[in-house]
């Protein structure tokens, strides 16, 4: 079944399921949380390590319902946090800030009076040798964000923006299911991505360079003989060479920063 991630609204009253994620972290829930918020969790977290090694499972079980070990977000923390990633998304990953801002507007819409959002991440931890590395990995996604050091990204995967991205929808909630930003995400999960062709850009290039002096050639020819038959196909051919090799160089840039964006260090 893999290592499941949830994330839910809590209030007083009850428990509202949102997303789950399968042996992944989007990169999305991240990018609500705060250093805070990662170091009151990790603390208690690593008081519940302690106890489990002197107590019975019954024992580690009553105490983790009096101390959660979920990252909890109140709804200002949450608004701070969205706002701030926000900026580093749209300067870094402006192909997910529309997937981004419906994520963040559909959970704004399910906000109560004192809930708080939480993340269980309890289960993706044991991927990490210990809680420490973990709790580094988490601390060094968030300095990435407030850095603005996108290079440093490891959990957002242009490829599968629903795993890496907002997770999938909580089956019992299929809300969100609904939305075109989700559709689509959930459309281009695994479409292979055109790799970047430096060979490529410059043929193209080249094209273009070359394709003004066949436009001053074509224009000579029709001063001296008019719309002959050369005049009519040089000229076609010519309009062709700019309508293929234009639209391929924006294509080899788009490649160029989308592999440059998503990079690991």
């Amino acid at each position: 079944m893999g290592n499941r991630s949830y994330l839910y609204l809590k209030n007083p009253k009850q428990e509202f399921p949102l997303f789950e994620a399968n042996n992944s972290l989007p990169f999305f829930w991240i990018a609500v949380l705060d250093k805070k918020v990662l170091n009151d969790t990790i603390q208690q977290w690593q008081a519940y390590e302690e106890y489990t090694e002197h107590h019975t499972e019954e024992e580690a079980e009553l105490y983790l319902e009096k101390h959660s070990n979920n990252l909890s977000v109140d709804q200002n923390s949450f608004s701070r946090n969205a706002k701030r990633s926000r900026h580093f998304i749209q300067k870094n990953f402006p192909e997910t800030l529309a997937l981004f801002d419906d994520f963040i507007k559909f959970i704004h819409s399910k906000f109560e009076k004192e809930g708080s959002l939480e993340i269980n991440i309890s289960q993706f931890s044991a991927f990490y040798p210990s809680l420490d590395a973990f709790y580094q990995d988490l601390i060094s996604e968030i300095d990435a964000i407030e850095n603005n050091e996108a290079a440093k990204i490891k959990f957002l995967l242009p490829y599968d923006l629903i795993a890496s991205g907002t997770g999938f929808h909580d089956i019992s909630n299929d809300e969100f299911s609904t939305w075109p930003t989700y559709q689509n995400a959930a459309q281009n999960r695994d479409k292979p991505q055109q790799p970047f062709s430096r060979k490529s850009l410059i043929v193209n290039v080249m094209i273009v360079l070359i394709c003004p002096l066949f436009s001053y050639w074509t224009y000579l020819m029709y001063t001296k003989n008019g719309f002959d038959t050369w005049v009519i196909i040089i000229g076609f051919l010519n309009v062709l060479f700019y309508l293929y090799s234009i639209p391929s160089i924006i294509l080899e840039i788009k490649a160029y920063r989308k592999g440059k964006d998503f990079k690991k260090p």
